[in-house]
């Protein structure tokens, strides 16, 4: 049961910063290329932050200084996460609470990073996260 909240909660998280199709675009220059911890649960290689700079310099065509900008922001909500998620003290409801401030708190981070078309684009991708998690919490329910 653990395991499915927190793979519920690292998922709401990162679903809303990345979008499940990737894109044919070619990035402007390759990630920055530095130690980042990676995610401790199964199948969460999305996590790492140094693939959702790729990710996000596919759908946005960040440059290499966006991307170098970037790469802190996304480890360090990383780091934030595992350490509520590994915080047993915390109640369902302040593990929750928590984590809507992190991603709100790194969204805003990212966009403060990202040119106007930038962030119209990286909006639209939180949207179709978000509708895309909807319909998935949707269909499994039935």
């Amino acid at each position: 049961m653990r395991k499915q909240i927190c793979c519920f909660a690292l998922s709401t998280i990162f679903g809303l910063t990345l979008c499940a199709a990737p894109q044919e675009q070619t990035p402007a220059a390759p990630a920055p290329q530095t130690q980042a911890a990676p995610a401790q649960t199964e199948g969460s290689r999305q996590f790492d932050p140094n693939r959702q700079v790729q990710r996000l310099t596919k759908k946005l065509n960040l440059t290499a200084d966006q991307q170098q900008q970037l790469l802190p922001i996304l480890t360090d909500r990383n780091q934030q996460v595992q350490a509520i998620l590994n915080d047993n003290s915390l109640s369902r409801k302040d593990r929750h609470e928590k984590m809507l401030a992190i991603r709100q708190d790194s969204q805003n981070k990212i966009k403060a990073v990202l040119t106007q078309e930038q962030k119209q684009a990286y909006d639209q991708m939180l949207q179709e996260a978000r509708e895309h998690h909807r319909n998935k919490k949707s269909s499994n329910v039935g």
